[in-house]
């Protein structure tokens, strides 16, 4: 029984913690967004960057506290991507509505736009590690031959036999150029006129 209290103990001081980043980060961007916005349509774009701050913080934090203990509680740290999915959508909506209403806003609005945040961004975080975890068996090649095996390119990536026996054909076209060079040196010596002082 201590074990169990103590773990609901860990879960919770460790769910407090990962939401207060979660909402940090968010309100940051929410700091960000609302100074941009403010400056565009607001006569004090300093209160209303703070605002957006606090609104995004506040939403940030409840959805990931709340996601967090859904996900822990009802389905024991076992859900599967829809269900994630659904959590997140279910959790937008009631941290949106609520601190949305808590800020002064409209509580619907709220709701919906925050689940829909929830239920898109749970998707795409889904489609990446899905393609992550599909991905990380292959063999990944390093980025000059990807770029070299690429058809948006023009160059080409070549193996150690073909850049020899390039090599070795540009050696040939030298050496030949270099023969018809002696040859053309050997007929302008023959051509030239013999001086008076060699006689």
């Amino acid at each position: 029984m201590g074990d169990q209290v103590k773990d609901v103990q860990d879960f919770q001081s460790s769910a407090l913690l990962s939401a207060a980043k979660v909402g940090a980060l968010s309100g940051t961007a929410g700091l960000i967004y609302g100074g941009a916005a403010g400056v565009i349509r607001s006569p004090n774009p300093m209160i209303h960057s703070l605002s957006c701050g606090i609104h995004w913080f506040g939403c940030g934090s409840a959805f990931w506290w709340l996601r967090s203990n859904i996900i822990k509680h009802h389905y024991q740290d076992k859900a599967s991507l829809k269900e994630r999915t659904y959590a997140s959508a279910l959790c937008g909506g009631i941290a949106g509505g609520g601190v949305t209403k808590l800020m002064g806003g409209r509580l619907v609005p709220g709701a919906i736009i925050f689940s829909l945040l929830g239920y898109c961004g749970q998707s795409i975080f889904n489609r990446v590690d899905a393609w992550q975890v599909e991905n990380a068996h292959k063999t990944s090649k390093p980025l000059m031959q990807r770029m070299a095996e690429s058809k948006w390119i023009p160059l080409r990536s070549l193996s150690d036999q073909e850049y020899r026996e390039m090599l070795s054909e540009k050696l040939l076209s030298i050496e030949a150029e270099i023969a018809l060079l002696d040859d053309k040196i050997e007929e302008l010596e023959k051509s030239r006129p013999v001086s008076s002082s060699s006689k």
